[in-house]
């Protein structure tokens, strides 16, 4: 089982770290992993969390760290990273993700960039989290009462269950909106885990950012190029600037030689801000654009997929097994 914790920590090092040039992945915090035997207890109904005993986990937000029950901090994360008004079904897929990925990085240990927390509000490190008692009635005004309750009922209903490959808490990433299929861990960030693999996920369109178009002139691409990529050539026609470009089987762009030099496409969407590696090319007299499909990195659970399967009637148990390949529930008591 150790091992998937391992490789756990250093694809989340790929998700969430390397995207971002102020980060850095903590390599003695992977050593001291392999060095240790964590005890995640995965239980049945007779778990803690089962039995309505309350877990608490540490949460760094805004910068202070506080003590919480772990379902309240579920709650602060459904809130802030779906929107409430998706099927009930949806709701529940998506709180157990949260509590799935809180429950992984609670075993795995507390990383360099938050040492006194077991997670942070951070979405690019972590995930989005509010407070949904203070800040439900500045989102969402008149329905504040409608969409807490569908949140906090979501929560409830799924209270404990976290998702578990070989009885061990998943990187339960996911996503706004996969395009047709979603990507696998291995084309997107190097590191095959075989729960996050290619699988159908319709629906995705309803997003209203599914389809992206950035454009810039041709100076500005040179010299945001140049910054990120300074080996790049780009002089001569645009047309020649991309070359070799593979794809992975969900249609997002793995690498690209870009004037000369290999870049992945997941450096390439963060250094343009695109919508997602599942992009076209376009040149006009003096610009460039890009056209994107698909919301996210595309890995792992698509919301809007969740919202399609929900509304299809297949529930929140199917939804999860759909986008984490050959996983089953179980419950969630913290780690001793």
């Amino acid at each position: 089982m150790r091992k998937f914790l391992i490789l756990g920590l250093v694809l989340t090092g790929f998700i969430y770290i390397l995207p971002l040039a102020a980060n850095r992945l903590d390599g003695q915090g992977i050593g001291e992993l392999a060095q240790d035997v964590l005890s995640v207890h995965a239980e049945s109904s007779d778990s803690a969390a089962a039995n309505g005993e309350d877990v608490k986990i540490t949460v760094q937000v805004d910068g202070k760290t506080q003590e919480m029950n772990l379902e309240d901090y579920v709650a602060g994360v459904v809130a802030a990273e779906i929107s409430p008004n998706f099927p009930e079904e949806a709701l529940k897929a998506q709180a157990v993700a949260a509590r799935t990925y809180a429950a992984y990085k609670q075993a795995a240990g507390r990383p360099a960039e938050h040492e006194d927390a077991d997670v942070c509000d951070d979405y690019h490190h972590c995930a989005a989290y509010i407070d949904l008692a203070a800040e439900a009635s500045g989102r969402w005004g008149s329905e504040a009462d409608t969409y807490e309750n569908a949140i906090l009922q979501a929560v409830e209903a799924t209270r404990g269950q976290i998702v578990l490959y070989e009885d061990q808490p998943i990187i339960a990433v996911f996503c706004a909106a996969a395009g047709e299929k979603t990507e696998s861990s291995a084309d997107v960030w190097g590191s095959e885990v075989p729960y996050l693999t290619n699988v159908d996920s319709p629906g995705g369109e309803e997003c209203p950012k599914y389809k992206g178009e950035v454009t810039f002139t041709l100076q500005e691409f040179r010299d945001t190029i140049a910054k990120a990529f300074p080996s790049a050539d780009l002089t001569g026609a645009p047309g020649t600037w991309f070359k070799a470009s593979v794809r992975s089987a969900a249609g997002g762009i793995k690498t690209v030689k870009l004037g000369g030099v290999q870049v992945t496409g997941v450096d390439l969407r963060e250094t343009l801000g695109l919508n997602s590696t599942n992009f076209t090319i376009s040149v006009e007299d003096d610009s460039i654009t890009f056209q994107t499909t698909g919301y996210g990195h595309g890995v792992g659970l698509s919301q809007y997929g969740a919202k399609y399967m929900a509304e299809q009637g297949s529930t929140y148990e199917e939804i999860l097994a759909h986008y984490y390949t050959g996983t089953t529930l179980g419950t969630w008591s913290g780690v001793s």
